[in-house]
């Protein structure tokens, strides 16, 4: 059974660069290791946005790395689909790290919703081809 995903934005302006959670809903800490590798992440938004969708769909629909077996995680049972942008790194051209955090169900409550999973997803810019190219795909519990 696959995973229906939502993205799921947060409107508080995170001023002072925090770790965002869903508790604090603060908007994406960012890190941009020069100026212009800003631009060129928000020049490229909808690209670098399509490729995550698609890796972290890929990845949750993954029998093998995500069911609903007991000592499984994650278990899509506990999942509620929902998803945001927590962290954009980008440092330099050869890496680009988006971390995306995941909800779920909390272990011992049957609806209180937090923090579950997060996938980050990395990808470098190729400026031959002027693109931003997915290179892997590391996940945490958080």
């Amino acid at each position: 059974m696959s995973l229906v995903l939502k993205q799921i934005f947060f409107k508080n302006p995170n001023v002072e660069n925090k770790y965002v959670t869903y508790k604090n809903s603060l908007q994406p800490r960012m890190k941009f290791g020069e100026s212009y590798l800003k631009g060129l992440y928000e020049n490229h938004y909808e690209e670098i946005l399509q490729v995550v969708k698609a890796e972290i769909a890929d990845y949750l629909n993954d029998e093998t790395l995500c069911n609903d077996e007991e000592d499984m995680f994650p278990r899509r049972c506990e999942m509620t689909g929902e998803w945001y942008i927590g962290e954009v790194s980008f440092g330099s051209l050869n890496f680009l790290s988006i971390a995306i955090h995941f909800l779920g169900t909390v272990a011992g409550t049957e609806n209180e919703i937090d923090d579950y999973l997060e996938l980050e997803v990395c990808m470098y810019y190729d400026e031959e081809k002027k693109k931003f190219v997915f290179d892997g795909i590391n996940s945490a519990c958080i």
